[in-house]
């Protein structure tokens, strides 16, 4: 690693001491702390036909807690740095089954399906990330979320470390937003896993702004930084009467992708659409479109607040077999780096969010693989139970049939077939 545990223990004291180094200083630094506890627990169940049943034909029970510190420190009203402290630990069955079909399918599509999701930084500029201990069915970690410098001025701002950067108009969906995006099926969207990158924006006249982005890679073999890894990226915003526009242009990977966005209303709506064309590693045979166009709208009812959203994406890399999926270097290689979620082409995408009280709110999101058809719903409630505690009970119902991608999709060169899974779910967040 190049950075050890230590290490990062020594970044954390860093920026834990910023206040007390201030005022030994005499200069006027102010430090913001900030963050949250989140303790989760989950149940999953999966179809009898599933490949899940040859780990456990159960109900598998998982937990975990996270816990994010957030500093910010101002050194004057230019300069300024972010740092986020990151500690998580899963516990439960899905980490035991990563364990059993990695002993039992070595080296096989299968063993990659269920790997551990451990964020580690083996691919980015800097190693934040260390493992703390792990055993069958639980592993501890931590990382640095954020760790970067800001300068304002003049010329616009100036970013340099990790840090998150959204670009694109989707709501759920959003094949602008090819360096760090959500999937779509997160029902959990606190923060942005950070990406280690240099940052550029600078405004013009009429509020239009130019973003500039380059985001270094290692290659996993020789561990250099490759131009061929990396990405570097530029959109320009653009007011045109009551029109936004965005332009965008990036070499992603091997990749070159060029992006159209506009945002404009409808009445008391907001209608968003993005349109990419990615050029993949020049083989014009290889080259696919995607595109979403959404439309939201906030309203009063009954004495309630509501919003809702309806949004159609389209992914010109999606199959008709979702078998292939396994198998399909282009797709199963965007899968696997979290640029691209879906398996299908068309997707229907529907959110409602009821404010019942000022303290409860209830969240339904639909999501339609339209060429099954199978589906995805995700029923929710939070409530804000005490100034600084929330809590959400949701649930994720996949509905679908053998072959389809919410239901169960055939595993290639087995009998079996992997499934989505529906799951309930409880949240406890406590804000400092």
């Amino acid at each position: 690693m190049r950075i050890l545990f230590a290490q990062i223990i020594f970044c954390v004291i860093f920026f834990l001491a910023l206040p007390a180094l201030a005022a030994g200083s005499g200069n006027n630094i102010e430090t913001t702390f900030g963050g949250q506890i989140k303790v989760s627990f989950t149940g999953t169940g999966f179809g009898n036909d599933s490949i899940h049943s040859e780990f456990k034909d159960e109900t598998w029970f998982d937990s975990g807690l996270n816990l994010r510190i957030k500093s910010r420190t101002f050194f004057n009203d230019n300069l300024s740095f972010d740092c986020h402290y990151l500690f998580t630990s899963s516990m439960g069955d899905s980490m035991e089954a990563s364990e059993f079909f990695f002993e039992k399918y070595p080296g096989t599509l299968i063993a990659r399906a269920f790997r551990r999701k451990f964020d580690n930084d083996d691919t980015k500029l800097m190693d934040l990330s260390s493992k703390i201990t792990q055993g069958n069915d639980y592993f501890f970690y931590h990382r640095l979320d954020r760790f970067n410098f800001s300068l304002d001025g003049d010329f616009g701002r100036i970013t340099i470390g990790r840090q998150a950067v959204t670009w694109g108009n989707g709501l759920l969906f959003n094949p602008m937003d090819v360096f760090n995006p959500f999937s779509p099926y997160d029902t959990e969207r606190d923060y942005k896993k950070g990406d280690d990158m240099a940052y550029f924006q600078t405004f013009f006249e009429k509020g239009d702004d130019l973003q500039l982005i380059y985001v270094p890679r290692r290659d996993l073999q020789d561990k250099d930084i490759k131009f061929s890894k990396s990405s570097i990226g530029a959109k320009y915003h653009l007011y045109q009467n009551d029109t936004e526009f965005d332009f965008m242009a990036a070499k992603h990977y091997e990749d070159a992708i060029a992006g159209i966005g506009c945002v404009g209303t409808l009445d008391s709506a907001v209608w968003r659409s993005d349109v990419i064309y990615t050029f993949a590693g020049g083989d014009m045979e290889d080259d696919f479109l995607s595109f979403i166009v959404n439309i939201d709208y906030s309203w009063v009812w009954i004495k309630k607040n509501f919003y809702g959203f309806i949004e159609y994406y389209y992914s010109g890399l999606g199959v008709d077999d979702y078998s292939n999926a396994f198998t399909d270097y282009d797709l199963s290689t965007r899968i696997s780096r979290g640029e691209i979620f879906g398996l299908g082409k068309n997707y229907l995408s529907s959110s409602l969010r009821i404010e019942l009280n000022p303290l409860v709110n209830f969240n339904f999101t639909a999501i339609v693989n339209l060429n099954d058809p199978s589906y995805l719903l995700q029923p929710g409630i939070t409530w804000n139970a005490a100034q600084n505690l929330e809590i959400t009970i949701g649930a994720n119902f996949a509905i679908g049939g053998k072959g389809d991608e919410y239901g169960q999709v055939q595993i290639p060169f087995s009998t079996k077939t992997m499934d989505y899974g529906s799951n309930l779910f409880l949240w406890v967040t406590m804000f400092f």
